[in-house]
């Protein structure tokens, strides 16, 4: 009877946790410089997307040192859709808590930290987005060492 039981426990478990999966659509990082994410630098991530159906989730991930001087990182992000649609967006990254705890994960001198930048969005043309993002500090350059895209198809 615990055997059963255990098992029946373990398969409920299994199928939850598969339930709920998102499937990867997009992961790529941009690296910067060694010497800093310079406030003229723009990381670009062409992303062809042809799923008009799905729900997606975007995320915008970072990665930085723990050198970095502020709480926060104001990044700009720009989306150009195939048949010309624009979006601009300002995005205030919360880095770290008003007590100074880190927000992102990572052990020693380097944080990750993803960010959900959009939720249940629909692409509703096929073809090629073009994801920019772009500091908006204006300091000449910050301890930000890779920005990435995510995106995540909701089943």
């Amino acid at each position: 009877m615990k055997m059963k039981f255990k098992v029946s426990v373990l398969s409920m478990t299994i199928l939850f946790m598969f339930s709920c999966n998102n499937t990867v659509v997009y992961d790529v990082f941009c690296s910067v410089d060694k010497s800093g994410w310079k406030w003229n630098e723009k990381c670009e991530f062409p992303i062809e997307l042809n799923d008009t159906t799905h729900l997606h989730n975007i995320y915008i991930q970072l990665r930085h040192t723990i050198d970095y001087p502020m709480r926060n990182l104001y990044i700009f992000v720009n989306v150009n859709g195939p048949s010309g649609q624009i979006l601009k967006d300002t995005v205030n990254v919360i880095l770290a808590e008003p007590e100074g705890k880190w927000t992102g994960r990572g052990i020693g001198k380097l944080k990750e930290l993803r960010l959900l930048y959009r939720k249940n969005t629909i692409f509703k043309d096929p073809g090629t987005y073009m994801f920019i993002i772009e500091q908006g500090m204006r300091n000449p350059s910050l301890p930000v060492t890779d920005i990435g895209i995510r995106i995540e198809k909701i089943l």
